[in-house]
């Protein structure tokens, strides 16, 4: 399969999504439903069985693990600085930090991986995914709770990461597939249907909601999460693999897991943070447009 073949079918169920909207067959509270069901049963379910019902060993790159989350943390610090150093108000510090280092891994990237890399690809991902998950997440929380409004109620940052499904889906897959986990039939045939529902489900909803007059007047700090989220992240897991004689699918899936736009949940929690809403919904419509193209750019290089 071609490069472009193998990234439309990701980019037309995203387009697809965005019809959806323009023409009234989602709506903003139905697009919310969809992204509820995928993300509360469809991705779980996903880790749950691709990670735990299948062997461990064959997919778990330790490497691939620590380079992931490295290069996530030094995402966060790069973005974090950037803000202080243009003085960008407090509500959009935490915003650009964590537009810079979360990425929709697992709506966005898994799909593609599997479209371009096959079964084996999407099962290292998953795995790499367990780890990463929660760490890119623990990373967007402390970064906004950093510069939370004072007097605001604060949860704690280890009670917010945890209670995220997907997090959870994550960190249970993991835990079955070391224990060598083997689900009954009627199981693995429930959690695979939901699981086949996850990537159009994701990229239907993700369209859908994307909303292009959220980008208003925000290019400055917007150039720079996408600078950091969609070039500087790949490329430096590009270097610290082949520095760590990685095989071509771990470097392939290593760099494509951190090249993915701004995550759609980093909207709602930024909001709920004290953050800026608006600048946080333009990070993500703004590089998943542009990650059009840098994605096309990775896969072609990768493939060199």
């Amino acid at each position: 399969m071609t490069v472009v073949g193998s990234l439309l079918p990701v980019f037309l169920l995203l387009a697809l999504g965005v019809g959806c909207r323009r023409f009234g067959l989602l709506n903003e509270v139905s697009a919310g439903g969809l992204n509820a069901v995928v993300a509360n049963l469809a991705l779980p379910a996903l880790f749950v069985i691709k990670v735990g019902g299948s062997p461990l060993e064959a997919a778990l790159s330790p490497r691939a693990m620590v380079v992931t989350v490295v290069v996530a943390a030094v995402a966060a610090v790069l973005g974090l600085g950037v803000a202080i150093a243009w003085r960008l108000p407090r509500s959009q510090r935490g915003v650009v930090a964590q537009g810079a280092l979360r990425g929709n891994i697992v709506y966005f990237t898994f799909p593609l991986i599997l479209t371009t890399y096959g079964s084996d690809g999407l099962h290292l991902a998953a795995v790499t995914s367990t780890v990463l998950l929660p760490a890119m997440n623990l990373l967007a929380v402390a970064t906004l709770e950093a510069y939370r409004p004072a007097g605001t109620a604060k949860t704690h940052i280890a009670v917010r990461v945890l209670r995220n499904p997907m997090v959870i889906g994550a960190l249970l897959g993991l835990a079955l597939g070391v224990a060598g986990w083997k689900p009954w039939g009627w199981l693995a045939t429930t959690l695979n249907a939901l699981a086949d529902l996850a990537f159009p489900g994701a990229l239907l909803a993700l369209g859908a909601q994307l909303e292009v007059r959220r980008l208003k007047t925000m290019w400055r700090p917007l150039s720079a999460v996408s600078l950091i989220k969609l070039v500087v992240m790949p490329a430096l897991g590009w270097w610290l693999m082949r520095l760590l004689g990685a095989s071509p699918l771990e470097l392939a899936v290593t760099v494509l897991l951190l090249a993915a736009p701004t995550a759609v949940a980093s909207h709602s929690v930024a909001a709920d943070l004290g953050g800026d809403p608006d600048l946080a919904g333009s990070c993500v419509l703004f590089t998943t447009i542009v990650s059009v193209v840098t994605y096309v750019g990775w896969v072609v290089l990768l493939r060199g």
